[in-house]
């Protein structure tokens, strides 16, 4: 193998390692308030949005990000509000869901040549990684990582108990607003990594890994991040070498590390 082209592998697998590093600590985090709120399909329905912005990029031949992100906000908004105003979670989910996959698959249907990047658009390609990726992954992190510092003790009082919340003269709809909006915004930013199809299970399996080993709220948040990172470590460089889709092997070696977090947890339950 040429010098060449070893620089080459190691700068698509250090642009992937960047993004899906950054992206892992995000979405754990996000994971834990996810996961208490019982909203464990809400990253499926603001995932699938993205297909929908997707294919309009596609349609008119445009490589930003901001459609899909336009797209993303507004479906995580359109559920909040429509669960606000009395409909149930998994049905204002469903609707936002079936109309953002319907509207993808019109849009698609007029497109020409979209067909070869279909695979990497559902299951990831960590080919499709580019030095803009790294730059919006690295700012969202530290963006993410200051606004969580300083208002996750609000967030987290909202996720147990919304009326003592409110008496604390916390904005309770603000918070839940702006939660789906950067949650809409880090998953367009996971779909090249992860996929449409696939990024919902970064925002569930962290927290579970978490929680079977680890009981207080902090060392659960970081054994999550620590088997997110993990996880996306190993899977990037067997996705590269085995040239399989980048989502399926992150969530299928998140997988692995979940059955053995499982395993951990029975046999510390029967030694205590």
């Amino acid at each position: 193998m040429s010098i060449l082209q070893n620089s080459i592998i190691v700068e698509i697998i250090f642009k992937a390692l960047i993004v899906g590093i950054s992206l892992s600590i995000l979405l754990s985090i996000l994971s834990y308030f996810v996961v208490l709120q019982r909203l464990n399909f809400l990253g499926v329905g603001i995932s699938h949005s993205v297909f929908g912005g997707l294919a309009f990029n596609y349609l008119f031949g445009l490589t930003t990000l901001f459609l899909p992100i336009g797209f993303a906000c507004l479906t995580a908004l359109l559920i909040g509000i429509l669960y606000r105003k009395g409909l149930s979670k998994d049905s204002a989910i469903n609707v936002m869901f079936v109309f953002t996959m319907a509207l993808g698959a019109i849009v698609l249907s007029f497109s020409s040549g979209y067909s070869a990047n279909i695979l990497g658009m559902l299951f990831g390609d960590i080919l499709a990684i580019n030095n803009s990726d790294i730059v919006y992954s690295l700012i969202l992190l530290a963006i993410g990582l200051i606004l969580f510092s300083i208002f996750f003790s609000h967030v987290q009082l909202i996720t147990f108990n919304e009326e003592l919340a409110r008496i604390n003269g916390i904005n309770v709809d603000l918070f839940y607003y702006l939660f789906l909006i950067f949650l809409g915004i880090i998953i367009v930013l996971s779909v090249k990594l992860i996929g449409i199809i696939l990024v919902n299970a970064f925002l569930v399996l962290p927290t579970l890994c978490g929680m079977n080993v680890a009981r207080n709220y902090k060392n659960v948040i970081l054994w999550s991040i620590a088997f997110s990172i993990v996880s996306c470590v190993f899977a990037i460089f067997i996705s590269y070498y085995l040239n399989t889709p980048s989502g399926a092997t992150i969530v299928i070696t998140f997988f692995v590390f979940w059955l053995f977090s499982l395993i951990y947890n029975k046999i510390a339950r029967r030694i205590k």
